[in-house]
């Protein structure tokens, strides 16, 4: 598949190194183009600005999201306010799909991290035309995948060190890009936000940028992270994993 003709390495970086994942992913990635085009085509496309709210926690559902382009990050909130980020998706993801199963109340938030589109499907549309296609198996290893993500998320949080959650954080966000994302490696998210989707304060991620920084893996503007090196920043996350917090 050809590079975006927007996008092109700023380093000197491989294309694979720089962006491994230039393909399509979630569940798009799981089916036939035609049948994901059909299924979106069900659906009223909608356009969303930078924390715009797509999916609010408690609310009832009636309808999926297929994320067509932008990044989201799926919140979940305690009742005194706290919120923690426990996924990031992006193109070719399915949300909202639980609650289509189940009949339950959203169990999370998720928000846009940045500018992108949806189509918003029934429930009723959604499931008839994935039984049509013959898709139900691959949306339950789909929805499988999802679910499987929650243990190591959870071990992340209990052992691994600040650095090393801020490196998994970082280029999870860079891996749900999508294909056609212009520009993966910059993240449009102010430092207070990073920290707080780990259940952090700021202060506790500002030495890590520093250190990142002066190491010449990322440069930091104002409410933004620009990722110079990933292959050097999945190994610095996987080399402070086994520290002390």
């Amino acid at each position: 598949m050809p590079l975006h003709p927007r996008w092109r390495p700023r380093y000197k970086q491989s294309v694979t190194e720089a962006y491994p994942l230039h393909r399509s992913r979630g569940f798009r990635s799981l089916i036939p183009t035609g049948a994901w085009t059909e299924i979106v085509g069900q659906g009223v496309r909608t356009h969303h600005t930078t924390k715009d709210r797509l999916v609010h926690q408690g609310d009832t559902g009636g309808w999926v999201l297929l994320s067509l382009s932008g990044r989201l990050k799926v919140v979940y909130a305690e009742p005194d306010g706290a919120e923690i980020m426990l996924a990031v998706r992006g193109p070719g993801d399915v949300i909202g799909e639980l609650t289509a199963r189940d009949g339950l109340p959203r169990s999370a938030t998720v928000q846009a991290i940045e500018p992108g589109i949806t189509s918003k499907v029934s429930e009723r549309r959604f499931a008839d035309v994935v039984q049509r296609l013959g898709l139900s198996a691959r949306l339950d290893g789909y929805i499988s995948g999802k679910l499987r993500e929650s243990a190591p998320y959870a071990w992340q949080l209990a052992h691994r060190t600040t650095a090393s959650r801020l490196a998994a954080l970082v280029t999870a966000i860079i891996d749900a890009a999508g294909p056609d994302h212009p520009s993966p490696t910059t993240i449009a998210m102010p430092q207070e936000e990073l920290a707080s989707s780990l259940g952090l304060v700021r202060s506790a991620i500002t030495p890590v940028l520093k250190a990142w920084k002066s190491a010449g893996l990322i440069v930091v503007t104002r409410g933004r992270l620009e990722v110079v090196d990933v292959p050097a920043l999945r190994r610095a996350g996987v080399s402070t994993s086994g520290q002390n917090r």
